[in-house]
């Protein structure tokens, strides 16, 4: 009874229902963290399905990939090559070069030029990447834009996000269609808004800047994280429960010492108080605690007979 009455204490201890509640807000975290690094491997997963699927296809035309040029451009059509036919907007206030763009490692440019087609639709389209100058945050010799028709194949890229941000001229942060065409003061009628073009080939070659990279098709590391994550979640309630089975053995050693520490000198256990609280009075060794009635033995009268013997015995002896 002293047992359980003591693993009940523990258990209902103020330590003991803290720890309980910060297990659970520790797990839920944990839980949580791991839900959203899962969530980002699903997104890896999603986008590398959709490069395995588009980015080898066969060219489309504009009109079959984005049929609503003001679109945003569908997730499911990313990296879809197009082919465009029609000129670049060759001058020198039509070029801009997105800033703070990588290549091997190489911080540079993207050379961006609006290309006009048959149907009188605009595209922007990235040529390629320029390296910057040693001194100076300024494109180190990018090659020229062609003149006159020429044939594209592109492959679609979702509009970036405008930045808030001041760019030196004849350059911009971010590819925008909206605000670039603003950068390069053109008119914004029939402008595809929701994509741009990232430059395959041109037909007739001309010279054109780096080549940007191939996407990224590995999952990264994020399913790792996730169960990384959900194992530290499982750590939290195991400590708990290691450390309130540890109290729980702690106790059962001193209850064990305790009963060591009562017993008699002699083997015996010492008593127990009685339920009262009176403890009962220890009686000599040997006494008996049997308290039924004895019976009394009387010693039998010796007859003549048997004293006329011994007295003959006594007589015959040397």
């Amino acid at each position: 009874m002293r047992m359980s009455s003591s693993r009940r204490e523990i258990l209902l201890s103020r330590d003991t229902l803290l720890g309980l509640v910060a297990v659970l807000v520790l797990a839920a975290v944990c839980v949580t963290l791991g839900l959203w690094q899962f969530g980002r491997y699903e997104g890896r997963v999603d986008q590398a399905a959709v490069i395995r699927a588009n980015y080898e296809a066969a060219p489309v035309s504009l009109d079959q990939a984005m049929p609503d040029v003001g679109a945003p451009l569908p997730a499911a059509d990313e990296w879809t090559p197009v082919t465009l036919h029609g000129s670049y907007c060759a001058t020198d206030d039509c070029v801009l070069y997105v800033r703070n763009r990588q290549l091997s490692g190489r911080v540079g440019f993207w050379q961006l030029v609006p290309f006009r087609t048959e149907d009188s639709s605009t595209m922007l389209v990235v040529r390629g990447w320029v390296p910057s100058g040693s001194d100076t945050s300024q494109p180190a010799d990018p090659a020229p834009v062609p003149d006159g028709e020429i044939t594209l194949t592109v492959r679609l890229r979702p509009a970036e996000e405008v930045l808030d941000r001041e760019p030196p001229p004849g350059q911009t942060h971010s590819v925008n269609p909206r605000q670039s065409v603003g950068l390069m003061g053109l008119d914004a009628s029939d402008l595809v808004t929701g994509a741009y073009g990232e430059l395959i080939t041109e037909e007739p070659a001309a010279d054109r800047p780096a080549a940007l990279a191939s996407p990224d098709t590995s999952l990264g590391p994020h399913l790792s994280y996730a169960f990384q994550w959900w194992i530290f979640a499982l750590f939290f309630p195991a400590a708990l429960v290691y450390r309130t089975r540890r109290q729980f053995q702690d106790v059962t050693a001193e209850e064990q010492q305790r009963a060591t520490e009562r017993t008699a000198p002699d083997g015996a256990p010492e008593p127990d108080p009685d339920q009262d609280g009176s403890v009962p009075t220890t009686r000599p060794a040997g006494h008996s605690t049997d308290h039924r009635p004895r019976r009394t033995v009387r010693a039998r009268r010796r007859g003549q007979d048997e004293e006329e013997e011994d007295a003959l015995i006594d007589q015959q002896r040397p």
